[in-house]
């Protein structure tokens, strides 16, 4: 079985978090090959941006995993003022980037969550996007961690997945799917879900 570890801090977007849980918890209902996703953080409650709180399946500053079981890597984004980019600090929030990177798994970053690849050296060389608005502050940041920007919704870069904000989240949460299965389950995955 394949399995997805959605790694989220304090602050996240919750609509950068719903597609993939939804997408795939449709795909376990319709599809015989089913893929685990874990929702996981450093923290035992997660207030998101628009104060909705989230209990992650697993605290991991309480409990361990072994990451080398799962196959790839979501991030969603978040606000600064809600302190989502405290988390992206912590050497342990880096080591599990950092094993998705040297391992060559999947890494889907959303919005802001691009920058926290970037802040564990996974940008390096590589294209990617980020959140486009706000005068393009977080764009520029990709400069900074060594990407190589592109003005795009999505791109991808052999295992590494970029999105640029909220809006295009389910787009990569399909994306991720067709790579894990197959495009003629991605059409049926849509189907159910009356896309």
């Amino acid at each position: 079985m394949k399995k997805i570890l959605l790694l989220i801090s304090q602050g996240t977007e919750l609509f950068e978090i719903a597609p993939f849980t939804d997408v795939f918890g449709w795909n376990n209902i319709i599809n015989n090959d089913k893929i685990l996703l874990k929702t996981c953080s450093f923290h035992s409650k997660i207030d998101s941006v628009w104060n909705l709180q989230i209990i992650p399946e697993i605290d991991l500053s309480k409990e361990s995993i072994n990451i080398s079981d799962f196959d790839a890597l979501v991030i969603p984004g978040g606000f600064g003022y809600k302190g989502f980019f405290t988390d992206m600090k912590l050497q342990e929030f880096n080591n599990i980037i950092l094993h998705f990177i040297k391992n060559n798994k999947i890494i889907t970053g959303i919005c802001t969550g691009v920058l926290t690849i970037g802040e564990a050296k996974g940008l390096i060389g590589r294209k990617a996007t980020t959140y486009l608005y706000d005068n393009e502050r977080y764009f520029k940041q990709l400069t900074y961690y060594g990407a190589i920007p592109i003005k795009k919704p999505i791109v991808v870069d052999n295992n590494l997945i970029t999105v640029s904000g909220p809006k295009n989240a389910i787009d990569a949460a399909f994306m991720l799917l067709k790579i894990l299965t197959s495009e003629e389950n991605v059409q049926r995955v849509k189907y159910n879900m009356c896309f």
